[in-house]
């Protein structure tokens, strides 16, 4: 897995979204502020949501990006 940024810990966003239930290293932020899910947070999740995520390991992420390496059961 690519290496992340680190998440602002007191950023009341990053505390929203553990206190959520989402681990350290399930997303980040952009400098923009957008979150972005991880490589992590997807294969916890279990499957594609076909919205071309930048971290999708099941093959649909932005062109230039990974190949399928976990396909679809």
């Amino acid at each position: 897995m690519a290496e992340q940024p680190d998440l602002p810990a007191e950023d009341p966003r990053t505390q929203n979204l553990l206190r959520l239930g989402y681990a350290e290293g399930d997303f980040y932020f952009t400098k923009e502020g957008y979150v972005v899910w991880t490589e992590q947070y997807h294969i916890k999740r279990g499957y594609c949501c076909q919205s071309g995520c930048r971290h999708c390991p099941y093959g649909n992420a932005p062109a230039g990006k990974k190949e399928n390496h976990h396909p679809h059961t």
